[in-house]
């Protein structure tokens, strides 16, 4: 993954549907997008952390995702 395709979805997750999820979601409190390498394979995995009001953190796997599938997989871990 590129550097500026790391920076889009990061900026993606903490502006446009944090601010979204938050408003259809009043328990939610932020989102954040995370991308860590595993050194020993050299694979990707990409989360997104949803983070409740409460303190309950929930972590949905959105690796090889979309922006637009982003939407769809944080929306379906929230049902």
């Amino acid at each position: 993954m590129s550097h500026e395709m790391f920076e889009s979805k990061k900026n993606f997750v903490a502006r446009e549907l944090s601010r979204c999820i938050c408003a259809a979601h009043p328990d939610v409190k932020s989102l954040e997008y995370i991308l860590k390498e595993y050194p020993s394979s050299g694979e990707l995995c990409e989360t997104v952390v949803i983070r409740h009001l409460d303190g309950f953190i929930r972590r949905v796997c959105v690796t090889g995702d979309s922006l637009h599938a982003m939407i769809a997989s944080v929306n379906y871990a929230l049902e």
